[in-house]
């Protein structure tokens, strides 16, 4: 099993920077389950906090994807989120942006790929379920 904490020193590691992770207001992401902003000094992962945990896991480990996968930014993000940046304190020095979107192309396909790959390793270590029930719904 691999702990998330684990798992997130070992994607910094590969990104060679750090990485940090916040839960934003759902309208900040109109649109979006997620986004990645890359930095010189650091990258952001921000997560709508409505999403359930595990949802938030999944969209995290996505951005993950991206980063490991050393995915180029997209354009045209800026303008539609203003409210991105009050969460990281301006839009400057920010050299690549990448959203997890509803639209599947090569990229986001590749990053979903990822992302359960990662997802399955921190998942290996859950309780069994004690009960048929559980065994279903848990």
């Amino acid at each position: 099993m691999v702990s998330f904490d684990d798992l997130l020193a070992a994607v910094e590691h590969a990104h060679g920077k750090p990485i940090k992770i916040s839960l934003v207001p759902s309208d900040t992401l109109p649109g979006l389950s997620g986004l990645w902003l890359e930095t010189d000094m650091k990258s952001h992962i921000l997560v709508p906090e409505s999403h359930p945990k595990l949802l938030r896991m999944h969209v995290i480990c996505h951005e993950f994807g991206h980063i490991l996968l050393r995915h180029q930014g997209c354009e045209g993000l800026v303008s539609p989120m203003p409210s991105v940046f009050k969460h990281l304190g301006g839009q400057r020095g920010i050299k690549r942006m990448l959203a997890r979107s509803p639209r599947w192309n090569e990229l986001e396909k590749a990053a979903e790929e990822v992302a359960y790959l990662l997802s399955s390793f921190v998942m290996q270590g859950a309780p069994t379920p004690a009960s048929n029930f559980e065994k279903v719904f848990g």
